[in-house]
């Protein structure tokens, strides 16, 4: 036997006993997996429809326990009355419209009220001797206190469709009183709370008595019994057996039984809610998976015979191929060989011959560039050396200018434009002192003081300014020159196109949302409705062209949403004849 074929039944036999395991595994783990996902699934409907039926019984016990503590009606049921018109009066005065408004509040077939009161047994106000069950000795004792006892029950109507009974004794007033609530509603309101659930799943609800208030399986269902009681279903004594939910069986046929019972207050302790999911749809989706195994093993199988066939074949074949591309490579000619088709060694070794030529492409190119990158980089160094004292040489020239300038007004006695340029070589220092990013709020009022200064040499006696921003608040980060600019689109806009005097007031607001509005408002002509929509309209568009006039504005408001975020920026407001108001919204931060 060649070791060809030897090769060929040792693979094939390894091959199919490992298929066939898996099969086996896939087939056994994905049937307990659906089984422990559905288990889990119906344990979550479950524990979710049991809170849902105790939320909707604890709305209705609501309404008792209302009734419970009014007191009003309790004595009214009490009360001996002397005359059927005094009873009749306070009946429809007082009891009907209360017992009418709990009847809007909630879906409720019937609101009744029983005493043992002869003298009020009017309209809805009914004699306890109707319902005997409730004025026997346990409940009408003085023994119960004014601990508020409250039941459910089951109950057929005359056309017999089921109703949910909750009785209530009414003694928080006097503790010896023997007079009762009874609230009925329809026993489909459970139902309604399970519509949406898979319909081949049985819900039984039943109360501590074994009463049966809802069961969606009506007739041939697997839970036949004697709908009255749940001692009548078959599957009641697995209830008693064990607790939590687990898989029974009857005729056969396999069930997913899962149990809850409500015990959150003493009025609905002991009431339980059973599921019961027929295993069938598990069944069929395991004997699908089966199938599905089968048709891959043989798929598998097949694919792998052919495959074993060629790799025998062609191993040979691959490795000489191989052998002559790699004696074609030598350091003349390092490129990558062609790829060797294949999934094995012989690729591999391919696959890792040219990841190495790669990695040597790779370094010899790190190393030219890096060549590169250091000249660069000393280029640049030298360039940024001249630049910075480029920099420092300009500021200083300047200031020294206007420092001469300044002395040789002040030999020359004009003291007055003396002061013009040393407030312009102080302006130029904050401008320049600088970089262009945040400053506080007391650096830029410095440079519009000096900046409103130099315009007051102007102006004269036309323009009035104050600033009025309190100290705590001096210490706000601001986008240098932001409120300056403000400060000139006022002496631009507000103050040269108008004859007379313009005041120009800078004050701060703080308002309800904690943010700082910086406000600078002039008294000048104010701008049309139609201009002033087109001005606000363009500070949110970055790309829109404005007149020049207008760039500056745009400008800080682009700062302060970029600088600061998107909530912050300019607002402006106007009215034409009676000035403008330009607001800077910033962040109050932690400064105050």
């Amino acid at each position: 036997m060649s070791i060809r074929t030897k090769l060929f039944l040792t693979n094939s036999a390894v091959v199919i006993l490992l298929l066939a395991s898996l099969t086996f595994l896939m087939e056994s783990h994905g049937r307990k997996s659906m089984l422990k996902k559905m288990m889990e699934n119906t344990g979550y409907s479950l524990s979710q429809l049991t809170e849902n039926v105790d939320k909707l019984l604890g709305s209705y016990e609501q309404l008792a326990d209302f009734l419970y503590m009014e007191d009003l009606l309790q004595d009214r049921l009490m009360h001996q009355y002397d005359s059927f018109p005094d009873a009749h009066r306070d009946y429809f005065d007082h009891v009907l419209p209360l017992l009418t408004a709990l009847r809007s509040s909630k879906d409720i077939a019937s609101l009744k009220l029983y005493t043992d009161n002869a003298s009020f047994h009017i309209g809805d106000v009914r004699p306890l001797s109707e319902l005997p069950s409730l004025a026997d000795e346990a409940r009408c004792s003085r023994r119960s206190g004014a601990v508020s006892d409250k039941r459910w029950s089951v109950l057929a109507d005359g056309d017999g469709e089921l109703l949910l009974r909750l009785t209530q004794r009414l003694n928080h007033l006097y503790f010896d009183a023997c007079q009762f609530a009874v609230i009925d509603t329809e026993a489909d309101i459970v139902a309604d709370l399970i519509r949406k659930e898979n319909d081949k799943t049985n819900f039984v609800v039943y109360l501590p008595d074994g009463s049966i208030v809802l069961d969606n399986f009506r007739s041939g269902d697997p839970a036949a019994g004697d709908r009255g009681s749940a001692e009548g279903y078959w599957f009641y004594p697995e209830l008693l057996s064990a607790e939590g939910d687990r898989v029974v069986y009857r005729d056969e046929q396999a069930y997913l039984l899962a149990h809850r019972t409500i015990d959150s207050r003493n009025s609905v302790r002991g009431i339980g809610v059973v599921s019961l999911v027929p295993l069938d749809e598990l069944e069929a989706e395991t004997k699908e998976i089966r199938s599905m195994a089968v048709i891959l093993f043989l798929a598998a199988l097949s694919v792998f015979v052919v495959a074993n066939i060629l790799i025998s074949t062609g191993l040979t074949r691959r490795l000489t191929e191989l052998s002559l591309r790699l004696r074609r490579t030598n350091m003349d000619n390092l490129q990558p060989i062609p790829r060797i088709k294949g999934n094995d060694e012989v690729s591999q070794l391919g696959h890792m011959f040219n990841g190495m030529v790669q990695r040597m492409q790779r370094l010899l190119r790190e190393v030219y560039d890096s060549e590169l990158g250091r000249k660069e980089l000393e280029l640049k160094t030298k360039e940024s050396e001249l630049y910075a004292l480029q920099t420092q040489i300009n500021p200083h020239y300047l200031f020294n200018t206007l420092n001469a300038i300044r002395g040789n007004l002040l030999e020359n006695g004009d003291r007055a434009n003396a002061e013009i340029v040393n407030l312009l070589a102080r302006s130029f220092r904050n401008v320049l002192g600088k970089g262009g990013g945040l400053v506080t709020l007391a650096e830029e009022l410095d440079i519009v003081e000096t900046y409103l200064k130099i315009q007051s040499f102007r102006f004269s006696d036309r323009l009035n300014y104050r600033i009025e921003v309190p100290k705590p608040l001096h210490r706000v980060k601001v986008p240098k020159l932001a409120l300056q600019t403000l400060v000139e689109n006022a002496i631009i806009h507000g103050l040269e196109p108008k004859e007379d005097g313009t005041t120009i007031a800078i004050r701060s607001v703080i308002n309800d949302q904690g943010e700082l509005h910086v406000i600078v408002e002039d008294d000048g002509l104010g701008i049309p409705p139609e201009r002033l929509q087109e001005v606000r309209s363009g500070l949110n568009d970055a790309g829109q062209s404005l007149a020049a006039k207008h760039i500056g504005l745009r400008n800080v408001h682009q700062r302060l949403k970029i600088s600061l975020g998107e909530p912050y920026g300019i607002l402006i407001e106007s009215e034409v004849g009676r000035g403008t108001r330009l607001i800077m919204v910033l962040p109050l931060q932690d400064f105050v």
